[in-house]
């Protein structure tokens, strides 16, 4: 198996003395380059060293793991947050990073995150914009918007904008106001999880609605929601009780 170099950035020595001895007791294919607890620490050895993986903490006293990815401009590395704090923020990080651990680092999780980056061939470049653009947002209180990638370029959607999602195996496309569709070669799974805080309901298995976007709901055919688009969602038997999150 080819080796891969790591970084641990976190501001808690325990914390990197947890990780580290984790990464040589279950991830033989990891060598630790080195540590750092703070962003300008961080920052002299990256610029000066080639890394595969960053596992990097999100919340770092006076700093944060996104002023660290905002100076290191198009990095090549993966990126695996480790945190304590499970939050909708994490949802948006599982979305767009390479993988995230939760404090205490579960080694099967540890494991899993490794082995999925040993199965890429190179980092993808777009997740470090997604991270930074949610951020920013986030930090800014402007209205909440989702990174969509399609095949020619990353489109930055405002939530409320978004009718309905159709699950087609691997692929979701979503459908908007004014008769747009985007579709993402990711599974409507993802989303789920991700759109569920703004009121997402998914009443089939192929569906993910946005409440705020139902006409109505017909009893007719087995029962289906008419969205504002007109396009009409079957409600699945087992997924009927869900019906009382649309309000």
């Amino acid at each position: 198996m080819m080796q891969l170099s790591c970084f641990i950035v976190d501001d808690e020595p325990i914390a990197i003395e947890t990780l580290s001895l984790l990464i040589g007791r279950f991830c033989p294919s990891l060598k630790i380059i080195g540590n750092a607890v703070t962003v300008k620490q961080a920052l002299t050895t990256l610029q000066q060293q080639t890394v595969d993986i960053l596992f990097l903490d999100i919340r770092m006293q006076q700093e944060t793991g996104f002023d660290l990815l905002a100076q290191t401009g198009t990095p090549s590395f993966h990126i695996i947050f480790v945190t304590a704090h499970d939050d909708y923020g994490i949802q948006a990080i599982k979305f767009s990073a390479t993988d995230y651990l939760l404090k205490p680092v579960n080694a099967e999780e540890l494991i899993a995150a490794v082995h999925k980056i040993s199965q890429k061939k190179q980092s993808d470049k777009e997740q470090v914009e997604l991270l930074l653009q949610s951020y920013v947002l986030q930090k800014q209180h402007q209205q909440k918007r989702i990174a969509l990638p399609d095949q020619t370029e990353i489109k930055f959607v405002p939530i409320d904008d978004i009718i309905c999602c159709k699950a087609d195996n691997t692929y979701t496309t979503f459908y908007l106001v004014n008769d747009k569709t985007i579709l993402v070669s990711k599974p409507i799974s993802e989303y789920e999880s991700l759109l569920e805080p703004y009121g997402f309901v998914r009443v089939h298995q192929s569906w993910l609605t946005n409440s705020a976007q139902v006409i109505s709901y017909k009893k007719e055919d087995g029962g289906y929601l008419l969205m504002s688009n007109k396009i009409k969602i079957p409600v699945s038997r087992q997924r009927k009780h869900l019906l009382k999150r649309i309000q």
